[in-house]
């Protein structure tokens, strides 16, 4: 009876210290979503494996927790953080995840996941079941959750957390599922905030050349008569009356046409395969060449060479 009784009291004791760690959990996650939420708006898109990975195993009450990031074509584990508690243990499956690279059909579960999007529970009499076995046995979890970072309406990553030597709960699936909603998000806000700066870049870009060409008109040497543009002359060529005296290269000739039609130094280099910084060196030439100051009178000599060829063509 004494041995039974004490057999019972361990018992308790092991149910008492589960029960405890539990509450411990459920109180720390909420805040530690929270703090999920916080860290990832300040993280770029670089650290966001890295922040969620931690933040699950200090803040989530996780064990162990890996971020995989996900494509078409496939998934491959990338990033993975320990509680403090155990990270001694498992320098291995740190050491085997830094190096590893997944060919297909390697792990059917989370190939499953990426293309339904549905999260997976994986009990302990499971794990070996339809996964990546060389890293479950390096882990050797008492089961664990997996679960899809879906952004923008497409998988992402998949998160994978477990408890070590503790089974999953259910509150655990909860927990995971909201920092996987925030990680989605987090990578759609830092998506569109680098689409919102790329346009005001180019906005920023086509608004100071619109400055720069009205300071050029307003600083040119041009007539209204040479300013006001030839109706029968746009978008037309003639290589004679781009000669300009003989002074110019037959480069400098292609880049004169270009620019005096308008066209920025960034697409002259493209269209003839050369660096832009080559083409600005052939404005100066040119510029000093013919006595030019500005696009704007590049483009009215082009049209009083187009108009002094037309007598010679016609006849």
């Amino acid at each position: 009876m004494r041995r039974v009784a004490a057999l019972l009291a361990e018992v308790e004791a092991i149910r008492r210290s589960r029960v405890a760690y539990r509450m411990g959990v459920y109180q720390s996650q909420v805040t530690g979503l929270r703090s999920l939420l916080s860290g990832l708006s300040q993280a770029t898109a670089a650290e966001h494996p890295y922040a969620v990975t931690e933040r699950l195993c200090t803040d989530l009450g996780f064990r162990k927790a890996v971020y995989s990031p996900a494509s078409r074509t496939g998934w491959s584990p990338t990033t993975i953080a320990f509680h403090p508690s155990i990270a001694d243990r498992f320098r291995p499956l740190q050491s085997a995840i830094a190096q590893l690279s997944l060919p297909r059909g390697a792990a059917p579960r989370e190939e499953s996941v990426m293309r339904t999007g549905r999260s997976i529970v994986v009990e302990p009499g499971d794990v070996y079941r339809d996964t990546y076995r060389p890293l479950v046995e390096l882990s050797r979890p008492r089961g664990y959750l997996t679960v899809p970072v879906v952004a923008a309406g497409r998988v992402t990553a998949i998160l994978h957390a477990d408890h070590d030597e503790i089974e999953i709960g259910e509150s655990d699936l909860t927990a995971l599922h909201s920092a996987a909603e925030i990680c989605g998000i987090a990578e759609e806000r830092t998506a569109l905030r680098s689409r919102i700066a790329a346009r005001h870049d180019r906005a920023g870009d086509a608004f100071r050349a619109l400055r720069q060409a009205l300071h050029e008109i307003e600083h040119s040497r041009l007539s209204l008569a040479d300013a006001l543009p030839a109706a029968d002359t746009e978008g037309q060529d003639h290589p004679a009356s781009l000669d300009c005296c003989g002074v110019l290269s037959s480069r400098e000739h292609e880049i004169f046409a270009a620019i005096a039609r308008g066209t920025g130094n960034a697409d002259v280099a493209q269209r003839l395969f050369i660096a832009e910084g080559t083409v600005k060196a052939h404005v100066r030439r040119i510029y000093r060449k013919l006595n030019l100051t500005s696009r704007a009178e590049a483009a009215a000599l082009l049209r009083r060479r187009h108009a002094d060829s037309e007598p010679d063509e016609r006849r």
